[in-house]
């Protein structure tokens, strides 16, 4: 069958492409099976929907939605192919979450929830007339208008998932610069994260799983993009990079067994690794480490189900600046019924933890979290019924219902501060030139804008240009909420 896989634009960004890994693993699944696949990421350029659909003539198009920010062009794809009698299939984190909402659109006739490689595989078998919809696991769809959600499937063995086809994608679009790589690209090693915080979806999406692909399987997809494309640098997507200490000591042995020269990060967890194990890692090329802290308040530490060691989170940060691995540390403020002494903690802890970079998020309730399902009991937040109340959610980036006890103002001026102070400050990356950090970004944003043509290049980069002076006012123009947080700039 004529398979086509869309990644939607979602409007400006200001930092180079994550290549579209989910969509890739589905390709790659169905083109192992004999389909014919075509994957369009309009992230990296704008492309005629109209004659597309008219040249590849598709039997069924996949549109991957990780978040609502590709809402509007989801919707813009699938109301083209739907005028042309093809049938739609949502999947991804958002649908998932929001099976119900989606399937209420004319516009979309599937949803593929949880991981999509096998459902999907089993629902070209529907669109074919070969199978009935309802015996396929983690399938939602329309009949005699309502909604029917199938029971979920079972999570996949990642080593019955193929070798990723990145002949499915251009390549060299994905590569950026990065922390003083020249080629750097996102790619995984495993799904999910066995923790259950209180506010994120991996507890739903990934039921709070961590699976390990197999390393044999990472390693030959590294070789191929350092000897095809000159892939000097990894970024690890996973949401935890590993959870035993022995798929970590495997995965370098083999990067040293193969010879393979590139840098690379992860996502990692306080508490996991010594110092000596992190020493370990950077000889094997490990050079950028992300933590999840999410707050310097014990109360609301508790509350999240965050259960790390506190007494560790500064240490690790100091251990880390000594060994030369750079470090982001990621913060959440305005969490439910927080109270503005307990944000006065999270801030303290900021400036406390020694980390290369602190972006600081505002809290977004997300369906499938236990946090949602609190604030929509307690009558605090009312769920979103429609796409077009989605669309108009871009969650933990913008301040959407305040459901704290802390000023709306406040907030924004503590994330716009700590991100001025990330874009400006000196040491941003371990042993940088002063404010490289800033320049990189600013080139890799001006580069990515500009692979969807001259106008949209001037459209972006207005909405980049106003992201900064919204981030340059609210660190500048209010001293007292400075003052009052302790912050500095």
């Amino acid at each position: 069958m004529n398979v086509l896989l869309i990644n939607p634009s979602t409007g400006y960004y200001n930092r180079a492409l994550f290549n579209p890994l989910g969509l890739v693993s589905i390709g790659s699944h169905l083109r192992r099976l004999g389909h014919n696949v075509k994957l369009v990421d309009r992230c990296v350029g704008r492309t005629n929907i109209n004659k597309m659909l008219d040249e590849f003539k598709p039997d069924i198009i996949g549109i991957s939605l990780m978040s609502s920010r590709g809402l509007k062009d989801a919707l813009k794809v699938s109301k083209k192919a739907k005028a042309r009698g093809i049938p739609v299939a949502w999947g991804g984190a958002m649908p998932s979450m929001q099976i119900e909402v989606c399937l209420k659109s004319e516009y979309v006739d599937y949803v593929t929830f949880s991981e999509g490689e096998f459902t999907f595989e089993e629902l070209l078998d529907v669109v074919a007339g070969k199978r009935d919809p309802s015996t396929v696991l983690s399938l939602s769809f329309k009949k005699d208008g309502k909604i029917i959600r199938n029971p979920d499937r079972p999570f996949a063995d990642l080593a019955d998932m193929p070798i990723s086809d990145y002949s499915l994608i251009d390549v060299e679009k994905y590569m950026q610069e990065y922390l003083g790589c020249k080629k750097m690209m996102y790619l995984y090693s495993s799904k999910g994260c066995p923790c259950n915080c209180a506010f994120c979806t991996n507890t739903c999406f990934h039921r709070s799983t961590h699976r390990k692909r197999p390393n044999e399987y990472v390693i030959e997809e590294i070789k191929y993009l350092i000897e095809n494309h000159g892939l000097d640098g990894v970024y690890f997507s996973d949401e935890l990079w590993v959870t035993k200490k022995e798929d970590a000591w495997d995965f370098c042995r083999r990067v040293k067994e193969n010879n393979l020269h590139f840098h690379f990060g992860i996502q990692c967890r306080i508490g996991l690794f010594t110092k000596e194990d992190f020493q370990r890692l950077y000889d094997a090329g490990c050079r950028w480490a992300l933590f999840g802290i999410e707050t310097g308040s014990k109360t609301m530490m508790k509350k999240i189900h965050k259960n790390i060691n506190y007494d560790r989170v500064v240490p690790t940060f100091k251990e880390l600046n000594e060994i030369g691995i750079t470090t982001v540390a990621s913060f959440i403020i305005g969490y439910p019924d927080e109270t503005v002494e307990e944000v006065k903690d999270t801030v303290k802890l900021l400036n406390q933890v020694t980390a290369n970079l602190t972006p600081v998020f505002h809290f977004t309730p997300l369906p499938g979290t236990e946090l949602y399902d609190e604030v929509v009991a307690s009558g605090k937040f009312k769920p979103e019924t429609s796409l077009a109340e989605l669309a108009r959610e871009i969650a933990t980036e913008t301040l959407g219902q305040n459901l704290s006890q802390v000023p709306s103002r406040d907030l924004k001026v503590i994330r716009c501060c700590f991100n001025w102070k990330a874009f400006t400050k000196k040491d941003a990356i371990q042993n940088d030139k002063p404010f490289e950090f800033a320049r990189d970004t600013i080139i890799s944003g001006l580069h990515a804008i500009s692979q969807k043509g001259p106008i949209f290049f001037f459209i972006d980069g207005f909405k980049a240009f106003k992201e900064f002076v919204y981030t340059f006012w609210y660190s500048h123009a209010y001293p007292k909420i400075k003052k009052k947080y302790d912050l500095e700039i």
